[in-house]
């Protein structure tokens, strides 16, 4: 999914400028996938709202856009 690429961080705000940073440095491209939330609030060992509301703000950001 993500390649060599590993997100990063414990709180929403870290998670997110990891994506953010990621998809700037273009480690992340266009319409590549993110994993789903649970997965990654597992490999982060954090809770799935965190990582929900990480990729909140960055949809609201306009970084990434997410289906249903």
């Amino acid at each position: 999914m993500l390649g060599e690429y590993r997100i990063s961080g414990r709180r929403a705000a870290d998670i997110s400028a990891s994506i953010e940073r990621a998809v700037g440095a273009g480690e992340l491209r266009p319409g590549q996938l993110l994993p789903p939330m649970r997965e990654l609030a597992e490999q982060l060992g954090v809770n799935p709202n965190t990582v929900a509301a990480a990729y909140r703000t960055l949809r609201e950001r306009g970084v990434i856009e997410t289906a249903g």
